[in-house]
């Protein structure tokens, strides 16, 4: 068909594979490229030569190939059904979708009910033409083939590393790093977790049990949070990296109605390359492990023992960061120190009952530096931020109202030819910079007014909770009851006292509060 002009178009815009790895490359060769901008020019020059207008223009800023992985093409098919639009403008026909036939079949619906076309640089598609429906169908067919021969190559070279016993994963496994040919070695920092995991599930501690044992040694999880979960060990003791295995393709994800689906495939289509880098833990180690894991043998435990340190996961030292331990000493009161290698020589321990009692001196000092600076702020009647954030915020809604008028008015000056498309582009350009700009102060008023309120709130609840603690602690001899007491007003609190420091009485707490 002849192309058309003066049409209301969206533009949609998004990045294949093919563009990802050219940008890649651009970028290792020192030269800029962006494909969506590279794109998006090529789009207004056609918009430009053939007088269309331009009603938005969609950029995809996530992959996918299924309908579901894509809101920015959801959100605009939403509005093409309601015939928001004449047509859409895209590079070719397969940025619109590579999906499957039903996402195909549900795009090519849209478009014909809404009699919406596609224009290209090269060729425009009428849906509602005869024989458009066999060109779509044959156009989609074959750029379907193609994003799977892509898959397959991608799978193949996945499989290919696999073979050659290289780490291929987004990251390497808790324990190990990755060198420039993707080989595994051991991590020193993180290496020995991984054999004390092992040791004790062998031993018969519990998923639950191993994991509090590192939550007390301040040890962080391999996602980075301060607290290990079970399903973490369980992944980890199960894991036959630590054997110094790679095996790729235990699992396959299948996308089905939308939704990817796990499934588990036999051992037969695994690809393993035994012995591929140094392991962490024997295989009889492991064996045992994961004997214990399963349940099929377990060792006698002794039953889990009571808490008996109130600062347990509340203390730590201020040098390396790990839990300060408690000891016991016949004859003597209990003492806390730090078991870390790299601390030994550095600093001394202390008697358990003085570092408690100082954290409870220093919860004291934070309420009665609350209550003067409460005081000081009444005496010198300052009041607070938030009635002002909130006239700034109005303020701004308002220029925010006013912007979307403005460009309302430009809309209506291109349909008077007042403005060219290229003057129409550039100065809704600015428009819409000022608009996200104002959208943007609008968002962060909005969230300092939140933070604001919320501070006030915990401001005015802080004291009193701290001081219901103090009251607590001090009524009780439960030593779980004090360590929640102290962990429900504490992040944390740090330990440091000078291997030259004499008194008993002379080290250093810092406290962190639970604000």
């Amino acid at each position: 068909m002849n192309r058309p002009t003066g049409l209301d178009c969206f533009i949609y815009l998004r990045k294949s594979r093919k563009d990802v790895e050219e940008e890649r490359k651009a970028q290792n060769e020192g030269r800029e490229f962006d494909t969506l901008e590279r794109h998006r020019l090529q789009l207004l020059e056609v918009a430009r030569r053939e007088n269309h207008h331009i009603v938005e223009i969609f950029e995809e800023v996530v992959s996918g190939e299924y309908i579901i992985d894509r809101p920015e093409i959801q959100r605009m098919l939403r509005e093409v059904e309601q015939g928001a639009v004449d047509a859409i403008l895209v590079m070719d026909l397969d940025r619109l979708g590579r999906g499957d036939m039903f996402d195909m079949g549900s795009i090519f619906r849209v478009l014909q009910y809404s009699e919406t076309l596609i224009i290209t640089p090269t060729e425009v598609i009428d849906p509602n033409a005869e024989g458009s429906e066999l060109i779509f169908g044959v156009k989609s067919i074959l750029s379907r083939e193609e994003l799977k021969a892509i898959n397959k190559r991608m799978q193949r070279g996945r499989r290919a590393s696999a073979k050659e016993g290289k780490s291929i994963s987004k990251k390497p496994p808790y324990g190990y790093l990755r060198d420039e040919n993707l080989k595994l070695y051991p991590d020193p920092e993180t290496a020995w977790v991984v054999k004390l995991i092992f040791e004790r599930m062998a031993e018969g501690a519990g998923r639950i049990q191993i994991a509090r044992e590192l939550d007390a040694m301040g040890i962080k999880s391999p996602s980075g949070d301060d607290y290990w979960r079970a399903s973490t060990i369980s992944e980890i003791v199960k894991n036959e990296v630590y054997l110094g295995h790679i095996i790729w393709g235990k699992i396959k994800y299948i996308k089905r109605n939308g939704k990817y689906i796990r499934k588990k495939m036999p051992p037969e289509q695994w690809t393993r390359h035994n012995n591929a880098h140094e392991p962490l833990v024997s295989e009889e180690l492991f064996r045992k492990a994961n004997l214990a894991h399963s349940g099929r043998w377990r060792p006698p435990t002794r039953p889990t023992k009571p808490l008996s340190n109130p600062l347990a996961g509340v203390l730590f030292c201020a040098l390396c960061g790990h839990a300060m331990m408690k000891f016991y000493y016949p004859h003597k009161r209990d003492q806390l120190r730090c078991v870390q290698t790299s601390c030994k020589g550095k600093q001394k321990g202390a008697v358990l009952e003085l570092v408690e009692q100082r954290i409870l001196e220093g919860l004291e000092q934070i309420v009665a530096t609350f209550e003067a600076d409460e005081s000081k702020v009444k005496k010198q009647k300052t009041t607070s931020v938030i009635p002002f954030k909130l006239a700034q915020l109005k303020q701004k809604e308002k220029e925010l109202e006013e912007l979307f008028e403005q460009k309302n008015n430009l809309h209506e000056l291109l349909e008077k030819k007042v403005y060219t498309i290229e003057v129409f582009m550039e100065r809704q350009q600015i428009v819409s910079d000022r608009i996200k700009t104002t959208q943007e102060q609008i968002d962060q008023l909005k969230e300092e007014i939140k933070r604001e309120e919320e501070k006030e709130k915990k401001q005015n609840e802080f004291v009193p909770r701290i001081k219901n603690v103090l009251a607590a602690y001090r009524a009780t001899d439960d030593i779980e009851k004090k360590n929640r007491l102290l962990k429900s007003v504490l992040e944390k609190a740090t330990y440091y006292r000078d291997i030259n420091w004499k008194q008993i009485d002379h080290f250093n707490i810092e406290l962190f509060p639970r604000l």
